[in-house]
């Protein structure tokens, strides 16, 4: 594996942060915090957009315009020389409109930019305050300020003429934010959005978009607060996603069911891949506002990780995502899959749990075929037996919520239990993969020691040879941290165990015959399996 630098240092480009804005803007008194959005860098004035379709302006403040003619106002931080660089974006969520919340991301936009990359954070703190469903509106928002950058780099007499790079573009939100590009994401491909055309031409004149979107990334988004005629949003570009277990506001982790819906099996075609990946990061004592700079912590002194602590968190892995995604270091994907992979550059002491699915897979078991016994999935043949463990899939609320997803339950009561699943190795192209992947987690149920990692051996087997690994030598399965509000969530760790390992161990991957769950290293137990797989 490559050696990786730490991502959250900054690099050597140099740049230039600029106030952009739709002046001339008469902000009150009370507003004075939007007032350097008056007086905008003279190359960069913007228009003004009519979200009226979407949202209505949100209470608690008198914004100095009307929904019909919102401004484009944000921060970007450029990186000098000829370019093209890519594109990053953050979008804050709902906060005190008195406040703007515009400059909390600057500490990652600076970062980005060092490194080569154009990074603004926009204004959206006028759909703020006493206001809801409005999250398609921020969609609209944060797709209108990548056509201002579009029509930037299409300007031949503009400093950021051919500078863009608009085929690499990750869009960034937190909380409904966070929300917000999961919708953008979908609004990005259509023709029109309730009727309201996304062409440039009608009343509102919004669009074109169609942006060669890279990725998507949600800080602690909510879901569902707006839902499209369609049903809840289905994200179709690379979706990231990192929330923290002490979020005392967005405290029912409601990104995780975004998560889940993203690029899930094709049950009528299994082994048909979207081409995207996802990933997930979960990180213990991290709360929701100290992702933004600016946004007081919620929680009480002692309760959460240090400010400081959290934003190099982010730095860490936005930071790595950027690099994967926007500047072509597919290494850096290496965060992605395994967080143990920046562990010396994370806060000591951080915990984590971590998920991630690759395009590139075939499932073993998906568990998405309905309820009941666990079955083998197609179109790999083969068999399940469970001894001495209760193995059932289920509806289980993971977090709070609609339940969404069916997880396999398992549950045993005395060392030597196992789950069996015998495979047809004609069916099972392992050796095209690089690894085997299991999603699996402990929840707070008494036959689980509290505060203790649980821990299996994982064995798989061809012909006389077996490979036994126990599952805290891939990863810890951490007990579930205790959250701010309501029940225990039940996050599942992605395990991935290199296939040259198995075949270190004398396992042939062209005839795999066998892969146990065995429950001989605690005695007693209950794990949620999502899903087992090959991949890369």
């Amino acid at each position: 594996m490559a050696i990786l630098n730490n991502p959250a240092l900054a690099g050597a480009a140099q740049f230039d942060t600029i106030i952009y804005g739709a002046s001339p803007l008469a902000y009150p008194a009370p507003l004075i915090q939007y007032a350097i959005y008056n007086t905008p860098d003279p190359a960069y004035v913007t228009g003004r957009i009519n979200v009226s379709a979407f949202a209505n302006l949100g209470g608690g403040a008198a914004w100095p315009f009307l929904n019909t003619n919102v401004p484009l106002n944000g921060h970007v931080c450029i990186p000098r020389g000829r370019g093209p660089f890519p594109l990053a974006m953050f979008a804050h969520g709902n906060h005190n409109p008195l406040e703007n919340s515009t400059p909390g991301y600057l500490y990652l936009c600076q970062l980005l930019a060092s490194h080569g990359i154009i990074a603004a954070t926009i204004d959206v703190n006028f759909l703020n305050g006493f206001n809801f469903g409005e999250n398609d509106g921020r969609a609209i928002v944060h797709l209108e300020h990548l056509k201002q950058f579009r029509t930037w780099n299409n300007t031949a007499t503009h400093p950021l003429h051919g500078k863009v790079d608009l085929n690499r573009i990750l869009i960034v939100g937190h909380s409904r934010g966070g929300e917000g590009v999961g919708h953008a994401s979908f609004f990005n491909r259509l023709a029109s959005v309730g009727g309201v055309t996304l062409d440039g031409s009608g009343p509102f004149l919004l669009g074109p978009y169609r942006f060669g979107l890279t990725a998507v990334a949600a800080i602690a988004p909510t879901d569902r607060q707006f839902t499209p005629v369609s049903g809840p949003t289905v994200v179709p570009d690379h979706y990231y996603i990192i929330h923290g277990s002490k979020d005392s506001d967005v405290f029912d982790f409601q990104g995780y069911h975004t998560y889940e819906r993203a690029h899930v099996v094709d049950l009528a075609n299994p082994t048909v891949s979207d081409g995207k990946f996802k990933a997930m990061l979960w990180v213990h004592k991290a709360n929701h506002n100290q992702f933004n700079s600016i946004w007081a912590s919620e929680t009480p002194v002692g309760v959460a990780m240090p400010r400081a602590s959290q934003e190099e968190v982010a730095k860490v892995h936005l930071g790595a995502l950027a690099q994967a995604v926007l500047l072509d270091r597919a290494e850096y994907l290496e965060v992605l899959r395994d967080h143990g992979a920046a562990v010396a550059w994370d806060p000591a002491g951080t915990e984590f749990v971590s998920q991630y699915q690759d395009p590139e897979r075939v499932f073993v078991q998906h568990n998405q075929e309905g309820l009941g016994a666990p079955i083998v999935s197609l179109p790999v043949q083969g068999t399940v037996a469970a001894d001495g463990v209760v193995a059932a899939r289920q509806l289980t609320a993971l977090v709070a919520g609609v339940t969404t997803t069916i997880t396999l339950r398992l549950a045993w009561s005395a060392l030597g239990a196992r789950l069996l699943l015998r495979v047809d190795p004609s069916t099972l192209p392992a050796e095209r993969y690089k690894t085997l992947t299991l999603r699996v987690g402990q929840s707070t149920e008494a036959n689980n020691a509290a505060n203790r990692d649980q821990d299996f051996t994982l064995e798989v087997s061809s012909g006389s040879h077996t490979a036994a690994i126990p599952a805290s030598c891939l990863h810890r399965l951490l007990y579930p941290d205790p959250p701010p509000f309501g029940p225990a969530k039940i996050m599942m760790q992605t395990l991935r165990l290199p296939i040259e390992r198995l075949v270190d161990c004398g396992v042939d991957p062209t005839d795999l015959r066998s892969i146990a769950l065995v429950f001989d290293r605690r005695s007693t137990g209950t794990l949620y399996v999502g899903d087992l797989q090959c991949s890369n």
